[in-house]
């Protein structure tokens, strides 16, 4: 690859969610190939015909799956060869899927496996469910993420949430929805730039690499500012998405911070930006790339990757007594907290949290 050339990348939404979340990323970041797949026609109609792949037509008839990731799995498998041969000879692929959906859950670590088998490095872009929906819908997503960890070389989940600051009481189920895609949307772009093309600060490829394929997946927040501060105002925000309820930064094994801006971001700002949050983890320690972006103009985007929970870095606090009943031996607990469990199955508001409500048997066939 030559300097400054960008890895070769497929972004591959499967699912309707998945679809549609790569279709708003495609927005921002045009230059890479999108490739539709859902077991549903209809929401495909959407898509060029040459970029979308219906699967599992034997399977489902074109209908779904009934939220049923098995029937998923089997539409994948039916529709193997098709995907190779879109898959092609990309770099990486990254799979863009709701691990909520039957078709997300049961295809999405699938397709990841193809691309593995293909010679792409896979990685899944897994949208959680909201912490409100049903615990059968949540545990669902919990298998499919173990599922994908396994399939792929990286996980990288994204709240479906929206950051603290940005949810208004009065706002309607429209706003809050099309808010939440567009956040997602916006946190997986720039997880696909740093994919392609690290910045002009540049990050190790190896170093993202390792960041996100970290044991129980990376977990992504984003943040914008502009004005004055405005490199402190985004990483803040940034740090202070939806998932820092129960992921702390500070007992995250490695932290990435990635700073993008305009041609008028000096050195000097991206410097006071961080003194200002120097604190972030425990020991100072994190990965920093920055980027120049001409079309932000005078915004920032701050990015923020965590991964590696479950390590030794920092001993935890004494867990609280409550945690003993309900955390599983050998769990990673944190003030409390068990953080090897992903953020929505932990929220205080979901009331299947306990573990064993959501501590499935993976065995094959179970």
């Amino acid at each position: 690859m030559a300097p400054g050339e960008a890895r070769r990348m497929v972004v591959l939404g499967v699912g309707t969610v998945g679809c549609r979340l790569a279709g708003r990323i495609r927005e921002s970041e045009p230059e890479h190939r999108y490739l539709f797949i859902d077991t549903d026609r209809y929401p495909l109609s959407a898509y060029d015909p040459s970029d979308s792949l219906l699967i599992g037509a034997g399977e489902t008839d074109g209908r779904g799956t009934g939220k049923q990731p098995s029937v998923g799995s089997r539409a994948a498998e039916e529709s193997e060869v098709r995907i190779k041969e879109m898959i092609g000879e990309a770099e990486i692929v990254a799979v863009v899927a709701s691990l909520g959906g039957g078709t997300g859950a049961g295809a999405g670590p699938a397709v990841a496996r193809y691309a593995r088998e293909s010679g792409a490095t896979a990685v899944v872009i897994a949208l959680d469910p909201f912490a409100f929906e049903s615990s059968v819908k949540v545990q669902q997503a919990y298998q499919a993420l173990r599922r994908a960890e396994d399939l792929a070389e990286a996980v990288v989940r994204i709240p479906c949430t929206l950051p603290p600051s940005a949810a208004a009481p009065d706002a309607t189920v429209k706003e809050v929805f099309l808010a939440c895609e567009e956040y997602a949307a916006g946190a997986a772009a720039s997880l696909i730039r740093m994919l392609a093309n690290p910045g002009t600060m540049r990050l190790d490829f190896g170093d993202l690499r390792r960041v996100i394929s970290e044991p129980g997946g990376a977990v992504i927040g984003i943040g914008r500012g502009d004005g004055d501060k405005r490199v402190e105002a985004a990483i803040r925000q940034a740090c202070n998405s939806s998932f820092l309820d129960v992921y702390r930064l500070h007992s995250a094994a490695n932290v990435l911070l990635h700073v993008a801006g305009g041609e008028t971001l000096t050195l000097a700002e991206v410097e006071d930006g961080l003194r200002a949050i120097s604190g972030i983890t425990s020991d100072g320690d994190y990965l920093l790339s920055v980027d120049i972006r001409p079309e932000l103009m005078d915004e920032v985007v701050a990015t923020v990757l965590l991964s590696g929970f479950s390590s030794e870095k920092g001993q935890p606090r004494q867990a609280a007594d409550v945690q003993h009943d309900i955390a599983p031996e050998g769990a990673f607990v944190y003030d409390g907290v068990n953080i090897d469990v992903p953020t929505f199955l932990r929220r205080p508001r979901n009331s299947y949290s306990r573990a064993a409500r959501f501590l499935p048997d993976l065995r094959p066939g179970r």
